[in-house]
Parts: structure tokens; C-alpha cells; sequence
């Protein structure tokens, strides 16, 4: 152990407030009228922020965002359906493995990682394959940081009659989502992201429309969706144990997030970003076009230093001496590296961050390729 926590600076998990991480250390019967009072006021908070009340239901499934992206998938694409996969990041790529290991006949079509998704791709396949009867993406792909049209792709999947399932993993909570505005299907969030709490639970946002819809069962009985969701609304309970440490701490920051608010959530995140960019400027570029990049995390290019996985590995242990960590891989078709701009971040990690870069890429290291006796407090001081 660390005598102090360590200054996250990665896309999730997150460094949570003091008030959302001491509700953790309250134990609770998973069946007890208290808990399933929690349980309710985190669905409610849910459906309230996507201003879906009325037309929607949130379900909670035990696991982190993956788990509750393959439970959508498993329980909203038949095995005759044909799903079409927007794919720009790995997060795309990782919707159309689960789909294929369920034996799925999914269409993929694929743009560059730097890129916000073009709608012309996408219209061009739904005009020119009739048989689509889904469609799958990625609001913010995590992989560079890139937010892909929205609204647009659900609006062009309305008008074909193809149903959505929306990964919103990265944007739910800094970016508005209005259900009302734009009525998808079905959209996944976790609640190590933006929400702010410790990772552990997902949330499947489906309308009743397609919770209450007729479809062929689901194989699976902790990825059943409909199952879980019939069962809270009928007991309130979870079907088996849930993270109880984890609910109670996510209601508290979604609490938090429902006083701040989704747009200044997203405005705080943006300013975190770009203070990152004045920080490293010196020495990293951002990937992205200013347009196309998300206020949750950022990625960066430094190719004269960073081009491999080996050279990321040494900015990253440069970096942990620091107390400082970020994301550890590096996406190698674009040679970039990721920043999180999400959570309880202190400005004056910022500071050290641009110090850290500076003594790093400046290769200020004695021979034996250590630094030369800079101490964390002495490196504090020269921050504050």
C-alpha cells in the first residue's frame, strides 16, 4: 500500500470523492428494505438523467461496462437478426466479438480511430442491406477519445426501422443524453466512468417498448436483462448478489452528478483537458481534431519519442515516481497514448504532470537512467 492514494489520470477507474468512496465502508443485507431502497434510487437517478422517465427502465447488472454491453447484446439481438457494427476503436471492435461468439450474423463497417464515425458509411449500409436489424456504436469511443454523431445515427436508424444499442460507457454523465430528444433503443453506461463511482455495476438503459417486446430468450441467466429487470419491478431485489458497496457508493455520486449537472460535469472535464494540453504541450500533440474530441480523456502523440508499447512503458514507470498514472497502453494504428480527464482531479496534479513530461522527454536522467535525486515533495513544492 501507498501512504496516499495515487493521482489517477486514467479513462476509468477514477480518484472518487472522499464522500462517494465512504459509502463503501457501510455494510448491507442485499435483501433489506434499506437496500432496496438504494437500488431504487439509482434507477431512478438514471432514467432521470436521461430525461427518460415514463418511456424507460435502467437496470442494473453485476460487472463492469463489458458485462453490461454483452448482456444488451444477448438479450436484445435474436440469433436470425443481422446487427450492424460502426467500429472506429477498440470498444467497436470488442461489440462485434461478443456478437460473433453468440453466433451472431453481424455486418461490420469500419473508420478511423481519429475520426468521428461518417454518417455516409453508415447510410450507405443500411440503404444497401435491407435485412439490418440493429445498430451498434460507440458514443465516446475510449480507445483516442472521439465522440461519434449521436443523434444522427439514431435519427438514420429510426428511419430504417432498425433498432439501437448505444455503448455510452464514456459519454453518460459529461455529455447530454436526452431520450426524449433522441429515442434510442437501448444504451449502456457503468459506473466507473463519468459517474464517478467505483467500478463493479453497469447499467442497461432499454425503453419498456423493447423490454416489453416478445423476442427469443436469452442463453444466459446473469446476462438476461428482461429477467433482472421483471424482478426488480416485481421485488425490487436483485436476482443474486449484488455489489452492495458498490450500489450505495454509486448512488451517492450520481446524487453528486445530479446537483452538478451533466453539462458543468462536462465543462469541468473539458478544462481538465485542456490544462493536460497546456501541461504537455511542449512535448505531446493531441490526436483529434478540436471538434471530434470528448471531454473525458485525451490522446496524445509524441511519435519523435513514444512509436512502441516499450517506449510507453518507460513514460509510464517515469511517470508512477510521480505518483502519477495514466492509461498503460499504447494504440498502436495511431501511436497514441491516453490522458483521463475524469474524476476528482487536483489541479496541481496538472502542474506536476507538465513536470514530469518536461524532465522526462528533456532526457534530464544521470548515466544509470535514473533521475537524478528528485524527490516527490521537492517536485510538490516546485508545483504548488
Amino acid at each position: 500500500m501507498t501512504a496516499r492514494h495515487p493521482f489517477l489520470l486514467t479513462p476509468g477507474p477514477l480518484a472518487l470523492d472522499a464522500e462517494v468512496r465512504a459509502e463503501m465502508q457501510f455494510d448491507m443485507g442485499s435483501r433489506d428494505v434499506s437496500f432496496k431502497k438504494i437500488t431504487e434510487r439509482v434507477r431512478g437517478l438514471i432514467v432521470d438523467l436521461l430525461d427518460a422517465r415514463g418511456g424507460y427502465s435502467a437496470v442494473p447488472i453485476q460487472g463492469g461496462g463489458s458485462y453490461g454491453v454483452e448482456a444488451a447484446l444477448a438479450s436484445f439481438v435474436g440469433t436470425s437478426d443481422r446487427p450492424l457494427v460502426c467500429i472506429n476503436g477498440n470498444y467497436g471492435e470488442r461489440i462485434l466479438k461478443m456478437l460473433q461468439i453468440r453466433g451472431i450474423n453481424a455486418v461490420s463497417i469500419v473508420a478511423p480511430s481519429d475520426q468521428s464515425f461518417p454518417m455516409t458509411k453508415v447510410a450507405a449500409c443500411l440503404e444497401e442491406d435491407p435485412g439490418i436489424t440493429h445498430l451498434c456504436f460507440v458514443h465516446c469511443e475510449t480507445t483516442t477519445g472521439v465522440v461519434n454523431p449521436l443523434r444522427p445515427m439514431v435519427e438514420l436508424a429510426t428511419r430504417h426501422g432498425v433498432r439501437t444499442i448505444i455503448d455510452a460507457m464514456s459519454s453518460f454523465g459529461a455529455v447530454e443524453i436526452s431520450a426524449r430528444e433522441v429515442p434510442f433503443d437501448v444504451l449502456v453506461t457503468s459506473s466507473n466512468k463519468c459517474i464517478e463511482g467505483p467500478p463493479g455495476v453497469s447499467f442497461v438503459v432499454a425503453s419498456l417498448e423493447t423490454l416489453d417486446s416478445k423476442t427469443s430468450e436469452t442463453n444466459s441467466f446473469v446476462l438476461d436483462v428482461r429477467d433482472q429487470w421483471r424482478n426488480f419491478e416485481q421485488t425490487g431485489e436483485w436476482r443474486s448478489t449484488p455489489p452492495t458497496h458498490v450500489v450505495q457508493a454509486c448512488a451517492k455520486a450520481l446524487e453528486e452528478l445530479a446537483i452538478e449537472g451533466v453539462v458543468r460535469r462536462g465543462e469541468r472535464y473539458a478544462s481538465v483537458r485542456d490544462a493536460v494540453i497546456r501541461a504537455t504541450g511542449p512535448y505531446a500533440s493531441p490526436l483529434l481534431d478540436p471538434r471530434d474530441r470528448s471531454p473525458v480523456c485525451l490522446a496524445l502523440t509524441a511519435r519523435d519519442v513514444v512509436r512502441t508499447q516499450e517506449d510507453l512503458d518507460a513514460l509510464y514507470a517515469h511517470l508512477v515516481e510521480y505518483n502519477l498514472y495514466i492509461y498503460t497502453k499504447l494504440h498502436l494504428p495511431t501511436r497514441s497514448f491516453r490522458i483521463g480527464c475524469m474524476g476528482c482531479i487536483d489541479p496541481m496534479w496538472i502542474r506536476l504532470l507538465g513536470i514530469a513530461f518536461e524532465d522526462f522527454f528533456s532526457a534530464s536522467f544521470d548515466e544509470s537512467g535514473s533521475h537524478p535525486g528528485r524527490r516527490i515533495t521537492d517536485l510538490w513544492k516546485k508545483a504548488i
